[in-house]
């Protein structure tokens, strides 16, 4: 974490770069497809959580972060130019959902571990790093 950010490993990064959600993502940065932030503010209009939405698009709050996923809903809700494109398309869905649904479920548990065990080697080297021990 640097200045109160968070920072991605490389297994993140690659992670957050196979969704379809996301354009594109760095170590301390990630930009949306703009497809994900009009269907985010469709469905943020009818009270669903924002995040629940980017939960079910592969980008929990334990990687990507709470305040990350709050501030990119105070940007999108107060851009005119997204609002006039939910306006637009009322009526119409889409799932961002990062599993195809007819895929074999044994695939999103196999993604869902692997984001786990990258979020728990981070909290290993964050905490080595605090108590002085040099990484394995």
């Amino acid at each position: 974490m640097t200045h109160g950010k968070v920072l991605f490993d490389e297994g993140q990064v690659r992670y957050l770069n196979t969704l379809p959600a996301v354009r594109h993502a760095t170590h301390n940065r990630i930009t949306y497809e703009q497809e994900f932030k009009v269907e985010c503010l469709r469905r943020d209009r009818v009270g669903e959580s924002p995040t629940e939405m980017f939960k079910q698009a592969g980008l929990p709050p334990a990687l990507v972060g709470s305040k990350r996923i709050e501030r990119s809903f105070s940007r999108w809700r107060s851009d005119p130019n997204l609002n006039k494109i939910v306006d637009a398309t009322v009526g119409e869905h889409r799932d961002f959902t990062p599993v195809a649904a007819d895929a074999d479920p044994r695939d999103a548990l196999i993604r869902e571990q692997a984001l786990r065990i990258m979020n728990l080697e981070q909290e290993l080297r964050r905490l080595r790093a605090r108590s002085g021990l040099d990484a394995v």
